[in-house]
């Protein structure tokens, strides 16, 4: 049996809108205001892309810079894995746009929906390619829109989610010479659409005058249901990150942004502090399958991944998904 190559991360980029959108911009379309939103989420403000700024053009912001990164060109690039729910259009992939624009003319590509999860899962998958040897450098982009398919009258949601892209380029470790994974995983339970979903749009609930009139193809979420399932799932997988060693040798956990009082509960579960704890959802809210991509950029540009020492990305959400990725910085 042919041995497998050490992977590791020798790129990575991302990129957020420019607009900020503050609490206090909510205040005069719902019943609600900075203090309810900021004491429920811990978010502050959050990113908006223009109307007329695509999905594909975000994460190609994000690859390009990733892909500078790992000191790579675009023709490098053996496969493009774009995680996103909100893709330019239901087919062709978003993958596709994001490869023409960035002019990665070698690549693959195709898209895995798997909503917050999606990073982590197409992270997950990229390191499998490499691993065999199959391929060389593989691109996994995490980006969303999720303001295009916001309900502006719900404020359980539209407080909540927003847009942003992060992207990684995953190599032999050889060449990354950082990042190294280690290993994760992927899980799914259905038959819950209830709980988190956009409802309509597929062929369940084709769109039509009814399902536009009922608001069904925007964010639903069932939030009691949502803080349980995501606590008890963000502290399985910390503690399968580190399995095999011991609290001591995790140096960082970088969560996808889902709600900040799930990260604080899910951390208490663990028994880790929140210093811990890369958090950036203050900022830019949750970004679904773009948070884990970003977040971790940020804690590598604020020091945060700590040499030799195990960095837990895990992530959960719609479908319902979840997932793992331990790296060791």
């Amino acid at each position: 049996m042919t041995s497998l190559i050490p992977v590791g991360i020798s790129g990575m980029g991302r990129y957020v809108p420019e607009r900020r959108v503050p609490n206090a911009e909510f205040e005069s379309l719902l019943d609600t205001s900075d203090e309810w939103i900021s004491q429920r989420t811990g978010i502050h403000e959050r990113r908006y892309a223009r109307e007329d700024e695509l999905t594909s053009d975000m994460g190609a912001a994000a690859a390009r810079e990733a892909i500078a990164d790992a000191g790579l060109t675009p023709d490098d690039i053996d496969l493009i894995i774009c995680c996103t729910v909100t893709p330019d259009y239901p087919f062709p992939a978003t993958a596709c746009q994001i490869g023409h624009k960035i002019g990665a003319e070698r690549a693959g590509g195709y898209d895995l929906m798997a909503a917050c999860s999606g990073w982590v899962l197409g992270a997950f998958t990229a390191s499998q390619f490499v691993a065999t040897g199959a391929m060389r450098h593989v691109l996994v982009v995490g980006v969303e829109k999720l303001s295009s398919v916001i309900d502006f009258e719900d404020r359980t949601t539209c407080v909540i989610f927003a847009d942003g892209a992060g992207a990684t380029v995953f190599s032999p470790l050889e060449f990354a010479k950082r990042g190294e994974y280690l290993h994760g995983s992927a899980g799914m339970r259905g038959g819950t659409e209830d709980i988190l979903s956009i409802p309509a749009g597929g062929t369940r609930l084709p769109a039509s005058a009814e399902t536009v009139a009922k608001r069904q193809h925007f964010i639903h979420m069932e939030g009691r249901q949502v803080f349980r399932f995501a606590v008890n799932t963000f502290a399985d997988l910390v503690r399968k990150c580190v399995e095999g060693h011991t609290l001591d040798d995790l140096g960082l956990v970088v969560p996808h942004q889902v709600n900040m009082r799930i990260i604080e509960s899910a951390a208490s579960q663990v028994g880790i502090s929140l210093d811990q704890v890369f958090v950036n959802i203050d900022r830019y809210g949750n970004t679904s399958a773009a948070s884990v991509p970003i977040a971790l950029y940020e804690a590598r540009e604020a020091g945060r991944l700590v040499e030799g020492k195990i960095v837990s990305c895990v992530a959960f959400g719609g479908g319902l998904t979840w997932g793992h990725v331990a790296l060791r910085w």
